[in-house]
């Protein structure tokens, strides 16, 4: 009997666990990936996006074209996570399994940057970079500051890298970028 699979989220690390157990487990595995959202939309290509060389429908990687053997994806809505049993109930349905991965990502606090809300424009989500495509046009003169920034966090410290790398945690593990690196 395969090892059933649970995860929560179809971001980063959600879509790529996934995929890679049902790729290298086969039959000894069926995963179920959750997610709230129909597609995933790579962070980088919201810019794309923003500054109007793609449209996003052209960024999207739908989720229903997911067709990797014994990956299923179901678009739900979590509503309820018990860790103990490894039980997960949804706007849809009840889940559970012999293991169980929450990686639901994160929500950005606007609030927490002063005079984002007031005076600002984010290109996080997806409707945010649509809305700043639309006003680039409107700009005669002035700056714009596009920023893309992540919080150092203590494991940074613990480790020597390289001043050109932000780290991020995510779910206690660390994952180091290096910027300026190209394409």
């Amino acid at each position: 009997m395969p090892t059933s699979v649970l995860v929560l989220g179809a971001g980063f690390g959600g879509l790529e666990l996934s995929t890679r157990l049902a790729e290298e487990l086969g039959d000894q595995v069926e995963v179920t990936l959750v997610d709230r959202s129909d597609a995933f939309v790579f962070g980088f290509s919201k810019l794309d996006v923003m500054f109007g060389t793609e449209t996003v429908d052209a960024v999207r990687l739908r989720y229903a074209d997911i067709t990797t053997p014994h990956l299923r994806f179901r678009q739900e809505t979590v509503t309820s996570i018990d860790p103990e049993t490894r039980r997960v109930e949804t706007d849809l349905d009840a889940y559970e399994a012999d293991v169980l991965v929450v990686a639901l990502g994160a929500d950005y606090d606007l609030a927490a940057t002063p005079g984002l809300v007031e005076a600002g424009n984010e290109f996080y989500s997806v409707a945010g970079a649509e809305a700043v495509r639309d006003i680039l046009p409107t700009f005669r003169s002035g700056t714009v500051i596009v920023a893309c920034a992540a919080r150092r966090s203590s494991a940074r410290r613990r480790r020597a890298r390289p001043p050109c790398c932000w780290t991020t945690t995510c779910a206690n593990e660390v994952f180091a970028t290096t910027s300026g690196s190209g394409s």
